[in-house]
């Protein structure tokens, strides 16, 4: 029979032995801090649908609004996920760019907000899903920023597909616009 004389580390042993290698640690944690906060914020977008509550009104991210497949020519309201249909008359803040194809005057009847101007040069102009078209309270105009200063507007969502006989759905998102200013 053998007899163990080796002795169990105590705590204060164990802790100070694995505290030796502390710029290893730190450097982990650190990774660790920058790599999840990255993650949280993907994964907590991806949970949320990219609506949030703030105040009375929801802040809806203007990407994840149209990332959903749908068919231009065919598109109904039931092609809208569920999670949008439900901002249907209540008031949203959306942070995008403005589009305004109708007129260069400083103030406008009617103008785009869409997420990303620069898209249109390397995927085309953005789809039907991706737009939501600004309207002025009655008797009213919006004022009119160039395409490429950063909007928030806060107003009034309209989730209703409209369509043409001839170009097939033109339209998903409406907003009667409260209030628009640089982000």
């Amino acid at each position: 029979m053998a007899l163990d004389y080796t002795t169990n580390p105590t705590f204060a042993q164990k802790w100070r032995r694995l505290f030796q290698n502390w710029r290893l640690l730190s450097f982990f944690g650190v990774c660790l801090l920058v790599f999840g906060y990255f993650g949280y914020a993907i994964i907590g977008e991806s949970l949320s649908s990219g609506i949030h509550k703030q105040g009375n009104y929801n802040v809806v991210n203007l990407k994840a609004l149209g990332q959903f497949v749908f068919d231009p020519a065919t598109g109904t309201d039931t092609d809208v996920p569920l999670v949008y249909r439900a901002l249907d008359g209540k008031k949203v803040q959306l942070q995008g760019f403005m589009v305004s194809t109708s007129s260069a005057a400083a103030q406008v009847a009617d103008c785009q907000l869409v997420w990303n101007v620069q898209k249109c040069c390397f995927g085309g102009p953005p789809q039907v899903q991706e737009r939501v078209f600004l309207h002025p309270p009655a008797d009213h105009k919006i004022n009119r920023y160039d395409p490429y200063t950063f909007v928030s507007v806060t107003g009034t969502l309209r989730v209703k597909t409209v369509k043409d006989p001839i170009a097939g759905v033109v339209s998903v998102y409406d907003m009667v616009v409260d209030d628009i200013k640089p982000a």
